[in-house]
């Protein structure tokens, strides 16, 4: 059914392994076949083919769960789609249990877990679970910048929700002000405009009723007030178009080009503001003096 090359991923979806999955297996076997066959030698080799064995064992165990007919072996599926370097392979029965992005991560298939859990907050990105599952996993993997990019996004869908505050916690933010630009409210903006608008709703009501008691009005209208201010300050704070640094540090150049010599230094999940592109390049600054260009790569948005 598969052969070598393009056939694997698509080997495997048939089968009944998640997309994300199939497409993150396929991604292992060229980059160990790089690491092996490419200039860089064995010195990559061993330690993809520790997470090819940890998603292999995955699978593995989701294929055992497959009910079989008594007296009959299981059929080793996954374990002969996975072979790296065979020529065909033969799909038979697939599994009755699709290998799970929380099956991936408790194995610690780390990578494998992320594409899965990326992809489901790809087609979900309403769903604050996703996002949470997602740094949960980078956190794991030692991926401290993209953790936070992930958890900030699931506490701005769910603020507040305890788990992920206590997550946030596990990283906090490398300098105040940092701290500032990702602080997430207690409510989302359109939360606070519901609340605004219950008020504004009730404050008409108790006067177009004839009513005129100052207490009732005065409240009706703070909280009204109150809660517009308070969305309006949130929506603006989540319309600045703010990147988190991912990598262990980027360093914050005078011009766009790696020969600049770089005036300050932002650390992992350290926040900036994102400014015009240049190539590779994007211009950032922040409040208290930095600005200058970093690497695309070195910096994910919110």
């Amino acid at each position: 059914f598969a052969r070598d090359g393009d056939g694997l991923a698509p080997a495997l979806r048939a089968a009944g392994v998640d997309s994300a999955v199939a497409d993150h297996v396929k991604r292992l076997r060229d980059r160990l076949r790089a690491a092996r066959y490419g200039p860089r030698g064995l010195g990559d080799a061993a330690e993809l083919a520790a997470e090819i064995e940890q998603v292999l064992r995955v699978l593995g165990a989701g294929s055992d769960a497959t009910a079989q007919p008594a007296g009959r072996r299981p059929r080793p599926t996954f374990a002969v789609l996975l072979v790296i370097g065979i020529g065909a392979v033969t799909v038979q029965s697939p599994p009755a249990q699709t290998p799970s992005a929380e099956a991936l991560f408790a194995a610690g298939a780390l990578r494998a877990a992320a594409d899965s859990f990326a992809a489901r907050a790809a087609r979900e990105p309403r769903d604050p679970a996703h996002w949470y599952n997602l740094g949960a996993t980078l956190y794991r993997a030692g991926a401290d910048g993209k953790a936070t990019t992930a958890w900030i996004r699931a506490a701005r869908l769910a603020p507040r929700d305890p788990v992920i505050r206590r997550a946030l916690r596990l990283l906090p933010a490398p300098d105040p002000l940092t701290e500032r630009m990702l602080s997430v409210g207690w409510a989302t903006p359109a939360e606070w405009g519901l609340v605004a608008a219950a008020g504004w709703v009730l404050l008409w009501l108790t006067v177009a009723g004839g009513g005129r008691p100052r207490v009732g009005l005065a409240l009706f209208g703070a909280v009204a007030i109150a809660a517009s201010l308070l969305g309006a300050l949130e929506w603006r704070r989540r319309d600045q178009p703010i990147a988190v640094v991912i990598a262990d540090g980027a360093p914050v150049r005078a011009a766009p080009y790696g020969g600049a010599s770089a005036a300050a230094t932002v650390q992992a999940g350290g926040a900036l503001l994102v400014g015009r592109g240049y190539g590779p390049w994007v211009e950032v600054h922040r409040s208290d003096g930095i600005h200058g260009w970093v690497l695309g790569g070195e910096i994910s948005g919110l």
